[in-house]
């Protein structure tokens, strides 16, 4: 009995021992992670902070260098700036200072930089000073208000002085955005401004302010999520004055250990005030119960060692035996039933993956999408649907093979993802075939911008294939989900709008209409007969005079095709043109234009003949030697010849820019057809190949007398004018359209007014000389 009692004793005190250690080593490895998470937390917000600040920082520095500051320059130093990289952000404005006097004047200003419907909305009618919101850009699908006065809201006011003042990004105190006011209270977030002044690029003068608005819990989510894996919960305020007023806090907090750390940070000119306190995560993480296990453990240790030393006379061995047998057999029926449910967790894990999802891009599949897009319907929210082909895919597969083909499809499944927000669907259906369920879609606008969004981030990304870049280009086609409608009726719209897309040329998009309709089997049968059309001689070249608007006398031509059907007959341009571009035959039928166009004009005393090339003619590899060789083969002088493409060859420099530039240096002139209906920019004109802009005839008719009506193609003259390029107005109808273009500047042009497209016999005025002196061209 003595023995058992002193081994109890023993027991005991051991086990105390080893259970205060452990706490005490837990205690301080809760207060070590907390100093660590602390750490983390204000470096990433510093981070973050700077991060969002050079952006506004970025913006700015770009609208410096802009001389009209207009609103498509806005947009283009914009375009950098996205959700995904910004996850805080909810929107872009550029504010704008303004007297009370100054007010109607401002408006008229900006009014002619692009903000159309501009209405300043001053908030007092006092003399002093207002901020007027001119251009804005949504982040978050909300609009911005445009023409609302800041001046009278304290902390926006406050900062874009501040800006003003120190010529510095500078952070506003928090406050519920304009354009949160509106959503429900439970939606609304207190939120800060960072404004950076812009400056006119002579004189240094304030123009106004790039503001970028943050949602603060957005903001403090996405700064320090991926930092402490929600180890920590942390409380934002502000300093004012001697008040600290609280803004926002992420985690949830537990209160059972004070392990509070407390930290003050200044960014942008604002005094924050960091309050970090432990959440269960840590402190579970630290406190593994070892203390407890320590205890029972102890305490079952010295109640077995004390009952086996009372049973050592009857049975001490077998005894030990059976409890060593036990604990065996236990150990290894526990290690084996984790095993296998661990298995089983992780196969059923896998097979629903891989029913739901594509298994080379990882995107959903098409029973994951009709799932999606059945029960979005059956809650009938507010949905778009793209439906995206990537055109020339099947070449690709065959040129360099397979995996190269897979390769495609998954940078272009990573640029979808990219390009849309995090609870949109992206989905592979097929082959080439992608889907794109675009979720609370406020309008149809809304969808077409995504789409726009995908083109472009396409054009700009092509993939690396062993040593070649291979162009990605895809056709979209868009619908807006109606009420009542079915999965099957809103994929088969999409479908329809996809292929309209497809048949009006390579890397485009269109929203589905009503009045489409599907033309698979009829365009299948028409392209066909534009293999043999060439060679059954069913195609005419006819020829647009392009004249002098002084005196209306012809100094050039625009050759133009016709395809005349023998059971169609006259076959429109727009429904052969994209069916020759896919199946390969609009390369022989543009070099046949091209050598009919330079064989006329030698027969003609005009300044130069123009022909349309397209940008699959372009992509070919000896596209160069083939045009310089009709040009022998005619003897037409390259100064004679003008190369019309379209603005979308003229943004994707692997597809027909290098071909352009060295046509170009032979002396051949190049102009864009239709501008200011694609993609055209400055940033593009002043880097490309281009000598003549076409003003589209939509610019043209909008000209009735008024400001208004002639701003674009005034604007199209003045851009024209500075960078030493020709312009020719398209789609002159009327003489006082002809009248009120050569007041605004603009001297050649080309329309019904004059003459409709005609053949070369029918033409007059060609033939005689015109006054032997060449035409401003």
């Amino acid at each position: 009995m003595a023995l058992v009692v002193f081994v109890l004793l023993a027991g005991g005190g051991s086990t105390a021992f080893a259970t205060l250690t452990v706490q005490r080593a837990e205690q301080r490895n809760a207060e070590r992670a907390m100093e660590e998470n602390t750490t983390l937390v204000v470096r990433a917000l510093l981070a973050e902070a700077q991060h969002y600040s050079d952006a506004v920082r970025d913006v700015a520095a770009g609208l410096n260098t802009q001389a009209n500051l207009t609103r498509a320059d806005f947009f283009t130093a914009t375009s950098a700036v996205t959700k995904a990289r910004l996850p805080g952000a909810t929107s872009l404005s550029f504010v704008a200072p303004a007297t009370t006097a100054a007010i109607p004047a401002t408006q008229v200003y900006w009014r002619r930089q692009g903000a159309v419907n501009l209405r300043l909305a001053p908030a007092h009618s006092d003399t002093g000073e207002h901020s007027f919101v001119v251009y804005g850009r949504t982040l978050d699908s909300v609009p911005v208000p445009i023409g609302v006065d800041l001046s009278p809201i304290n902390a926006p006011a406050e900062a874009l002085a501040t800006a003003e003042r120190t010529g510095q990004a500078t952070m506003s105190q928090a406050y519920v955005l304009v354009k949160d006011r509106d959503l429900p209270r439970d939606q609304q977030q207190l939120s800060f401004v960072i404004a950076m002044p812009v400056y006119a690029p002579g004189d240094g003068s304030l123009r106004g302010w790039v503001v970028l608005a943050v949602h603060g819990t957005d903001f403090l989510r996405a700064s320090i999520a991926e930092q402490t894996n929600s180890a920590v919960s942390v409380a934002l305020a502000e300093r004012r004055g001697a008040t600290t007023f609280p803004i926002v806090t992420v985690g949830d907090p537990d209160a059972s250990l004070p392990l509070v750390r407390e930290r003050t940070v200044t960014i942008a000119q604002r005094e924050w005030r960091l309050t970090i306190r432990p959440t269960a995560r840590l402190l579970s993480a630290s406190d593994r119960r070892m203390g407890t296990i320590a205890l029972a453990g102890g305490s079952v240790v010295t109640l077995l060692v004390a009952a086996l030393v009372a049973l050592l006379i009857g049975g001490r061995n077998r005894a030990l035996a059976r409890v060593e047998e036990a604990t065996a057999a236990l150990r290894s029926d526990l290690k084996r039933r984790k095993v296998i449910e661990r298995t089983l967790r992780e196969r059923e894990d896998e097979l629903r993956r891989l029913a739901l999802h594509d298994s080379l891009t990882g995107l959903a599949n098409r029973a994951a999408l009709e799932g999606q897009l059945e029960a979005a319907l059956r809650e009938q929210a507010r949905i778009g649907l793209l439906l995206i082909d990537l055109n020339g895919f099947k070449p690709i597969n065959d040129m360099y093979g397979h995996a190269a083909g897979d390769l495609v499809l998954a940078e272009f499944s990573r640029l979808l993802v990219d390009s849309v927000r995090a609870h949109d669907v992206v989905a592979r259906i097929g082959g080439d075939e992608f889907v794109v369920l675009l979720a609370e879609v406020p309008d149809e606008a809304h969808a077409v911008m995504v789409a726009q969004r995908i083109l472009d981030a396409a054009a700009a990304g092509p993939v690396r294939v062993d040593e070649d870049t291979v162009p990605i280009r895809a056709s979209i086609g868009v619908t807006i989900a109606q009420p009542g409608d079915t999965p099957k009726e809103v994929q088969r719209r999409a479908d329809v709008a996809m292929y309209h897309a497809k048949r009006t040329g390579s890397h485009n998009l269109a929203v589905h209409d009503p009045a489409m309709v599907d033309r698979r089997t009829a365009d299948a049968a028409l392209a066909d007969d534009i293999l043999v059309a060439l060679e059954r001689d069913e195609l005419r070249v006819v020829y647009q005079p392009i004249v002098d608007l002084g005196d209306g006398s012809p100094v050039a031509a625009e050759t133009l095709l016709r395809w005349e059907h023998p059971r169609h007959g006259l076959v429109p341009p727009d429904r052969f043109i994209a069916l020759a571009e896919r199946n390969g035959s609009i390369n022989a039928i543009g070099l046949w234009v091209l050598e009919q166009a330079c064989r006329q004009a030698l027969q003609w005393d005009v300044r130069y003949v123009s022909v349309n090339m397209s940008p699959r003619q372009l992509q070919e590899p000896a596209i160069v030697g083939e045009v310089l060789e009709v040009l022998r083969r005619t003897g037409l002088a390259p100064a004679k010849l003008v190369l019309e493409v379209t603005e979308s060859v003229m943004v994707d420099e692997t597809a027909g820019i290098p071909a352009l530039r060295e046509l170009r240096a032979y002396g051949i002139r190049i102009a864009i057809d239709d501008f200011g209906t694609g993609y055209s920019s400055l940033h593009y004109l002043t880097r490309m190949p281009v000598d003549i802009l076409k003003i589209d005839r939509s610019f043209v008719n909008e000209l009735n007398g008024t400001p208004e009506g002639a701003a674009v193609t005034e604007a199209v003259l003045r851009l024209s004018h500075a960078l030493h390029l020709t312009t020719i107005a398209e789609g002159i109808e009327t003489s006082a359209q002809a009248r009120e273009l050569r007041a605004l500047g603009c001297h050649t042009g080309q329309g019904y007014l004059y003459a409709r497209p005609q053949p070369a016999t029918e033409l007059r005025g060609f033939a005689a000389p015109l006054d032997g002196q060449p035409l401003p061209l």
